[in-house]
């Protein structure tokens, strides 16, 4: 009876674990997790349609919620899309610190989209509701964001700050009722491949757009101003519905560097980029603006050297003639005049000049101490005796005077 007993005992204890399931035994799910999804579910408005959910404890990942995905025992994806749920999300999402992927879209969810959603988000959907209010800045702060839907809601702000979502490639706030420009922090967006701003109240210009790495862009019935870059001509871009101004864009301002992406140079060694790298593009700006100047710069100077060695020049072959031609003037004055130098003066001056081979020494010093007049009684005697004589010294003497 002992034995029959125990075995009694154990069999009812193992029918009371299978039937009632008591979720402190099986559960696996992280507290904080479990408790956001109750608050969720109550949100909204404790749909049917979601099998498994309760409104206080459970164990999503153990007992397999609908639409809820576990790693270990916390919930990494909630995907309920097209459930034809209502409500709101509740005010604890961002204890779902694990969750990556969270798409609610296609529902009759409404009321101010919440600013408490999960934090570490890589795709956030939740298109196609009735969200109102702004794109909370919260969404600023999800740096691995890749993927952002909030398309066809009545959202009429844009609270976003996008300097951190270097990661997001797809932004689909089309079909709301957002106003205003675009913000500036839209230029770190450096991962966009595609942009959905349609049928919205943006204003002002999309100029912060035109570095961007963009293939699709759709901005059609919207206020946009101003002109399209010509960066964004090149790729998929739907921008009717809008007020740009036709014709060519205005020039930038002096020292703006260009935006549009610089020519390809004929080389081929450098190549161009879609953001408008502007290091090759004003170097080479920088290297024709010095050639003209540099140029100018450089004929002026030759202009000046010349005239000055010009100048240098003509003074120099001036005070040559005038030099010369003085001389000559003194020597042709004291021809018909008495000549007496020192022996010692005569030899210094014809030191440059070769001597006559002719020229005696003592005729020389002979005749030097004479008039070149005589008097008249020996006139005749003395032109015929030392005509040679008199007459080489005043050749030599002219000969030295040319030639110095």
């Amino acid at each position: 009876m002992t034995e029959n007993r125990r075995v009694v005992v154990l069999a009812l204890l193992l029918l009371c674990i299978v039937w009632f399931e008591p979720s402190f035994i099986l559960g696996a799910t992280d507290a904080s997790d479990t408790s956001a999804l109750n608050i969720m579910f109550t949100s909204m408005n404790s749909p049917g349609q979601l099998s498994q959910w309760t409104a206080s404890g459970g164990d999503p990942c153990g007992q397999n919620w609908r639409g809820v995905t576990c790693s270990g025992s916390r919930v990494t994806q909630i995907k309920l899309p097209s459930l034809g749920l209502s409500g709101t999300l509740g005010y604890t999402l961002d204890k779902l610190t694990s969750v990556t992927e969270f798409d609610l879209s296609n529902n009759n969810l409404g009321g101010d989209l919440p600013y408490q959603l999960p934090p570490n988000l890589e795709r956030l959907n939740l298109a196609n509701n009735q969200f109102t209010g702004s794109a909370q800045y919260s969404i600023s702060l999800m740096a691995p964001l890749k993927y952002l839907n909030l398309a066809h809601n009545q959202l009429k702000q844009l609270a976003i700050d996008f300097t951190k979502l270097t990661s997001l490639s797809i932004l689909d706030l089309s079909s709301n009722a957002i106003t205003g420009s675009l913000p500036n922090s839209c230029s770190f967006l450096t991962s966009a491949k595609s942009i959905y701003l349609q049928n919205n109240q943006f204003s002002g210009t999309i100029d912060i757009l035109a570095t961007l790495p963009l293939e699709n862009l759709n901005i059609a019935n919207n206020r946009f101003t101003g002109w399209v870059p010509d960066s964004l001509k090149g790729i998929n871009l739907q921008k009717d519905g809008n007020l740009f101004t036709s014709g060519p864009a205005p020039p930038p301002p002096p020292g703006t560097p260009p935006i549009s992406k610089s020519p390809t140079p004929k080389s081929g060694n450098r190549e161009t980029r879609s953001n408008g790298d502007s290091s090759s593009s004003s170097k080479d700006s920088n290297k024709s603006g010095i050639g003209a100047g540099g140029i100018a710069g450089i004929v002026i100077s030759l202009i000046i050297v010349a005239a000055v060695i010009a100048f240098f020049l003509f003074k120099r072959k001036r005070s040559k003639r005038s030099s010369s031609s003085t001389d000559i003037e003194k020597t042709d004055s004291n021809i018909n005049q008495p000549i007496v130098l020192a022996s010692s003066e005569f030899h210094q001056e014809n030191k440059s000049v070769q001597n006559p081979p002719l020229v005696e020494t003592k005729k020389l010093d002979t005749s030097l101490s004479m008039n070149l007049r005589p008097p008249p009684a020996e006139r005749h005697k003395s032109f015929d005796d030392d005509d040679s004589t008199m007459r080489k010294p005043i050749v030599a003497k002219k000969a030295a005077v040319v030639m110095s």
